[in-house]
């Protein structure tokens, strides 16, 4: 289609050295990114085949998947998520390359199952003839802005809406998800997942913080009196898997949580909260999930942003012939061990 041109052109034009300014600067934050991205992935592999016990820190972000610290990805704030990164990613692509004068022939919408995404095409054949720092410029462009769009999440997420929240609630206490395993003292005990935790040995909590500075005062094999919203838990604590001299309770995916001060227990105010509620989860799924997308498309593969800017450093360093040689070797060791990080926990426990 050709959604968008004009705008790119109108921003391209009006900011068009600022905008070269930030796909400068984008340009050394996307190759930071891409030597720290490609060492968390062959780091995360090494510590795969060394510690048997440990979870890959790689994993497709899919609706309905668990993420520690943030819960189960809602559908709506999954795909209204990644329609926003897509658009900013390459829009960002279309206004740096024009910003160098280079022709962006088509803007267009994707659409894969229930996926909806958008892309930019900026003539291949112009950008291969620009400067090296104009190519780096534009083709870092998408996944600095995706960084830029996260921190603008968190930012007003932090100063904005968290504060907002806390204005309206007071703290209840602290839930968890999972057990550990089975054979652990929470388990063992009875207390189900999402089952409200208000006190320890007495002692009224507002939320986890306050729980683990009473429990690590603690050892494996003294006694707890867990309370919860109806009733108390008596359970052993067991050792830490990390530090056999800790106490442990066998949870995870813990959560504190709030409720309504009574002064704002009306109809308006809980539509209000309810939709608070939803903008703060989906800010928090937004700046993972746009942090996440930026850095992969750091990576060197030959099907993000990271490879070609790869692809361009290796022909100026060794020539066309012998750089592409090279840069094919590159994207295919890094392809290689992408999968490896997605599937060796899942080939391991059939061994």
């Amino acid at each position: 289609m050709k959604f968008g041109l004009r705008f790119i052109e109108k921003i391209s034009k009006k900011y068009r050295e600022w905008i070269r300014l930030l796909g400068y600067i984008g340009m050394g934050a996307g190759y930071v990114g891409l030597i720290v991205i490609s060492y968390v992935l062959i780091k995360n592999l090494w510590d795969l085949f060394t510690q048997p016990a440990m979870t890959s820190g790689v994993s497709l972000v899919l609706p309905g998947i668990s993420v520690p610290g943030m819960g189960v990805l809602p559908f709506w704030y999954w795909i209204l998520a990644i329609f926003i990164i897509a658009l900013v990613h390459e829009f960002s692509h279309g206004i740096v390359a024009r910003a160098h004068n280079i022709p962006v022939k088509n803007t267009g919408m994707v659409f894969l199952g229930p996926i909806i995404g958008a892309f930019v095409e900026p003539n291949e054949d112009k950008l291969r003839k620009q400067s090296d720092i104009a190519q780096y410029s534009v083709l870092a462009a998408g996944s600095f802005s995706n960084i830029l769009l996260a921190l603008f999440a968190l930012v007003i997420l932090s100063f904005v809406f968290v504060p907002i929240q806390n204005t309206l609630t007071e703290p209840t206490g602290f839930t968890f998800s999972a057990y550990y395993n089975d054979s652990l003292p929470f388990a063992k005990a009875g207390i189900q997942p999402n089952t409200l935790i208000t006190g320890i040995n007495n002692k009224p909590i507002s939320d986890f913080y306050q729980f683990s500075d009473e429990l690590i005062c603690l050892s494996p094999g003294d006694q707890v009196k867990v309370a919860t919203a109806n009733k108390s838990h008596y359970l052993t604590l067991a050792a830490s898997p990390d530090n056999p001299d800790r106490g442990f309770l066998g949870i995870q995916d813990i959560k504190n949580e709030v409720s309504l001060k009574e002064e704002y227990q009306t109809v308006f105010w809980q539509n209000t909260y309810a939709i608070l509620l939803w903008v703060i989860g989906f800010l928090r799924w937004l700046f993972l999930l746009s942090l996440g997308i930026g850095l992969f498309n750091l990576l060197p593969l030959p099907i993000v942003d990271g490879g070609r800017m790869m692809q361009v450093t290796l022909h100026k360093l060794s020539g066309e012939k012998k750089g592409e040689r090279h840069y094919y070797l590159i994207s295919m060791f890094f392809l290689f061990v992408l999968l490896l990080n997605l599937f060796y926990p899942y080939i391991s426990k059939l061994f």
